[in-house]
């Protein structure tokens, strides 16, 4: 179940070690908002969009509504910077947090299976924080979920369990009614789950006024302050099944009657499939952060971004203890392109090999961990037939307008940076395509 966490931030200490490096690198562990390790990129970024959406929503009047699309590249630190917003507005809102690939089909969602998501995130929010919702709402939710799906099959041995006394395990009832238990059958294909979103889309206007209660009753207990949810990790989905979601399907997402910030591809914003993604959402789009000048070779610096990068591993590692070697940091930054993901996860495994014969990492270390993102990039790219399309974006600096230039901007084999927003390929494909042409 979805809940408000955000954690406590944690007094980490610098890495001295391998394999503290490894653990201060996870690159899926984002950052709880007031950890000392956050650092602000916004400078090599060349924007300062997670500040203005912070900024917009603490000036929102009382009867507006902020429908926000949070945007980036995957793995340009999103999550960290959401929680980080969580923080800042935090005497004005309550924030939710929900991760849509860990709560709901991580392959592909739709509008009943995030509408029945929020409905259960915030019963089991206000329940947490001592504030549940009202019982009379719960059991009128609960029927009417009962009587719409009675007819389904997972209903009638929805039923027999209970009758059986199964039903007797779960101590709390709403968590153990049938509303609540459809969570887990919407989570993976089966037959059953195929019947009852068929039933659910035949009552859309039901549904969504069901979750409207329960929002609108969250907030009447949320002394003055406003609920906003947050829903990371849809960027994680195929642009098209994010595109019938929040595009095709914007009017029901934005009729809840809540504040709202969504995370969708990037793709959706830089070439829209059905509609604008911005006519329907306020965009905040995040940059990749720039090591360079377009003209440049890959392995040269220009401006902040690499300072701020090696700051950003400095307050994970003690450089000068474990990686002292001013050219290991430079080609690991370099190598990174400016994710952040792609850093931490390039610094993990060199330290998982320089572990294996060392306590410090060397650049042989570092060629290894290279080398190991190579062949899997230069498989991905090969199976996909995406050559072309990079090729196409390492010269002109520009997407193309095929499927497959979006493609590569969604699996991070290419970026668009800061200033004129121009675009470049990883520098690691940049290295591939030149052993290419050798």
């Amino acid at each position: 179940m979805s809940t408000l966490v955000f954690g406590t931030p944690r007094a980490l200490a610098p890495a001295r070690t391998l394999s503290d490096v490894v653990h201060n690198c996870d690159q899926d562990d984002p950052l709880p908002s007031g950890d000392p390790r956050w650092q602000d990129l916004s400078a090599g970024r060349g924007d300062a969009a997670a500040e203005t959406l912070v900024q917009d929503l603490l000036a929102r009047q009382r009867e507006q509504l902020i429908h926000a699309a949070f945007v980036s590249h995957r793995g340009a630190g999103k999550s960290t910077e959401l929680r980080r917003i969580a923080g800042l507005v935090g005497e004005t809102y309550h924030p939710l947090y929900i991760e849509a690939t860990v709560e709901m089909d991580p392959i592909r969602i739709e509008s009943e299976d995030l509408l029945l998501n929020i409905a259960l995130a915030v019963e089991k929010e206000m329940r947490r924080i001592g504030r549940s919702l009202p019982a009379d709402l719960l059991r009128r939710v609960e029927q009417w979920f009962a009587d719409a799906i009675r007819s389904t099959k997972w209903a009638q041995g929805y039923d027999a369990n209970v009758a059986a006394g199964i039903e007797g395990k779960f101590e709390i009832p709403f968590l153990g009614s049938m509303f609540a238990q459809a969570k887990a059958l919407m989570k993976h294909e089966s037959e059953y789950r195929t019947e009852v979103k068929q039933v659910l889309k035949k009552f859309p206007g039901t549904l969504i006024q069901n979750v409207n209660d329960f929002l609108e009753a969250a907030e009447q207990k949320l002394d003055g302050r406003a609920l906003l949810l947050m829903i990371d990790n849809l960027d994680r989905y195929d642009p098209s099944v994010i595109d019938e979601l929040l595009v095709i399907g914007a009017d029901r997402i934005r009729s809840l009657r809540c504040n709202l910030i969504l995370t969708p591809p990037i793709s959706l914003l830089l070439q829209p499939r059905s509609a604008q993604l911005d006519a329907s959402y306020a965009c905040y789009d995040m940059f990749t952060v720039k090591l360079r000048t377009r003209e440049q070779r890959y392995d040269e610096f220009d401006g902040p971004g690499r300072d701020l990068l090696e700051l950003v591993l400095a307050k994970r590692i003690d450089l000068d203890v474990v990686m002292p070697d001013k050219e290991v940091r430079d080609r690991l930054i370099a190598a990174s392109g400016g994710g952040i993901r792609e850093l931490l996860d390039l610094v993990s495994w060199t330290a998982r090999f320089a572990r294996l014969g060392g306590t410090t990492i060397m650049e042989r270390d570092v060629e290894k961990a290279i080398a190991r993102r190579k062949q899997r990039l230069r498989d991905q790219i090969n199976v996909n037939g995406w050559w072309e399309a990079l090729g196409h974006i390492g010269e002109t600096k520009e997407v193309g307008d095929d499927d497959k230039s979006l493609a590569v901007l969604f699996h991070r084999l290419a970026f668009k940076y800061n200033g004129e927003g121009w675009y470049d390929v990883h520098p690691l494909v940049d290295e591939l395509m030149r052993e290419r042409r050798r």
